[in-house]
């Protein structure tokens, strides 16, 4: 049960695969249209200026990331709009930047792992 005035996660944020299958999915397709791990990362430190605000301001602040900031990028950008669309209750915006901040972090540990496996000559495939 949520805390006291706390609004619960709407159903997209709190099914129990968002940072796990769904996160590796959402890597994949970014890995796949060449976004960069310091552009995630940029994204997640972005998204950390959500907290404390409203469901429907911060749905405005990520269409206006989307094209704005992350335009370049469109897989980026079109993950941030597809995560807006979802934004239903306040609790969500703090789930959502904790999302992308785990798309920052699970990422830069598959980058290390790809390294190394580089380095040792495949031997982990």
């Amino acid at each position: 049960m949520p805390a006291a005035g706390r609004s619960p996660l709407s159903a997209p944020f709190a099914h129990r695969e968002l940072n796990g299958e769904i996160l590796l999915e959402e890597l994949a397709d970014l890995r796949e249209a060449d976004v960069r791990q310091r552009q995630l990362e940029e994204c997640a430190a972005a998204l950390k200026s959500l907290s404390g605000l409203r469901a429907t301001e911060a749905m405005a602040k990520l269409r206006q990331l989307a094209s704005g900031r992350f335009q370049s990028q469109p897989a980026l950008a079109g993950l941030l709009l597809r995560w807006a669309a979802k934004l239903r209750t306040d609790a969500d915006v703090t789930a959502l930047a904790q999302h992308f901040r785990q798309l920052a972090i699970v990422g830069a540990l598959i980058g290390v792992l790809r390294r190394g496996d580089r380095v040792v000559g495949g031997a982990l495939r």
